[in-house]
């Protein structure tokens, strides 16, 4: 859209608003707006806006993970108080063959958002709403916890892996529904306030998003390994998998410490891993190929983010 630059007195020029913006945004005559130069922009920066954002949804004809998903999406996207209802106190879970209970899922989904509360609850009736402050000043740090948590998923699994600890792998439940807290208010932060630099804005998106990639590939495969008590055995195996854990560690070492270098060392360690993995395929149980295989993707993840990240310097 365009305004035209009007001039008052001798010094000032003056544009106006347009009224639509300052509906949806619920700006005020009087009220003060930051304005950021940014090379040859302007831009109007973050307005407090202090009205709620809320959604019902019925939730009566869908399965547990689609709910768990639906709920996460609409804190992703903003939303401050979410009403849930349904005709259905259980609801099918695919994975398992089995039974949830609905009540209990709500609240298992609202653990994997940060400052948000169940808050109200009937038979039919659930409202989930958010509760504490929040702006894109917590981000770097709650970025930097989804990389943390990763790599000690990543121990975890190698390691419980390597000692056959069923136990221990069950752990890796808890790890990625805490790992998914932080993914969901990261890309609800980008979504509600966008990056100081907004053209980056995509980039953080799309990273957060591979990652949230990532750690259900290794959350996958540990599920998979405890239903069917497979135990990984070869050394190849543990070469292998001790190449992906080095691969998240480089990629995390790069992306808070970028240097051009850094990426043709995991472009190298990539290309010496395929042709590992490839050989090594012959020398492995059916079941080892299927965990390496399905863990290998996180290469090609990586490589994706790699390229994001380079992105992020232009």
């Amino acid at each position: 859209m365009k305004r035209r630059v009007i001039k008052q007195g001798h010094n000032t020029l003056t544009i106006t608003l347009p009224r639509g913006w300052c509906d949806k945004f619920n700006v005020k005559a009087g009220e003060e707006l930051d304005l950021i130069e940014r090379e040859a922009s302007l831009i109007i920066g973050e307005h407090k806006d202090t009205r709620e954002l809320k959604i019902s949804v019925d939730v009566s004809n869908l399965d547990r993970s689609t709910i768990l998903i639906l709920i996460q999406g609409l804190y992703r996207f903003g939303f401050d108080v979410i009403e849930i209802t349904s005709t259905k106190a259980a609801v099918p879970h695919y994975r398992t063959g089995k039974s949830k209970n609905l009540s209990n899922l709500i609240y298992n989904a609202a653990n994997r958002l940060v400052g948000a509360e169940v808050v109200s609850t009937s038979p039919k009736r659930y409202m989930i709403k958010r509760l504490a402050e929040e702006s894109m000043e917590d981000f770097p740090t709650a970025l930097k916890r989804i990389f943390f948590l990763l790599n000690e998923m990543t121990d975890t699994f190698v390691d419980s892996s390597k000692n056959n600890n069923i136990e221990e792998l069950k752990s890796i439940e808890f790890q990625h529904a805490n790992i998914k807290k932080f993914i969901n208010f990261c890309l609800r932060l980008l979504n509600k306030f966008g990056h100081e630099d907004s053209k980056k804005t995509c980039f953080y998106f799309n990273i957060i998003s591979l990652l949230s990639k990532t750690e259900d590939l290794i959350k996958n495969n540990s599920r998979y390994m405890i239903r069917h008590n497979i135990m990984l055995k070869s050394k190849k195996c543990f070469e292998l998998l001790k190449d992906i854990k080095e691969h998240i560690r480089m990629y995390y070492e790069l992306f808070f410490s970028y240097k051009i270098e850094k990426i043709a060392e995991l472009n190298k360690h990539r290309d010496i891993f395929r042709e590992k993995l490839f050989k090594s395929s012959k020398d492995l149980s059916k079941e080892e190929n299927l965990v390496i295989g399905g863990l290998s993707q996180i290469i090609e993840l990586i490589l994706d983010m790699t390229e994001t990240r380079m992105a992020l310097e232009g």
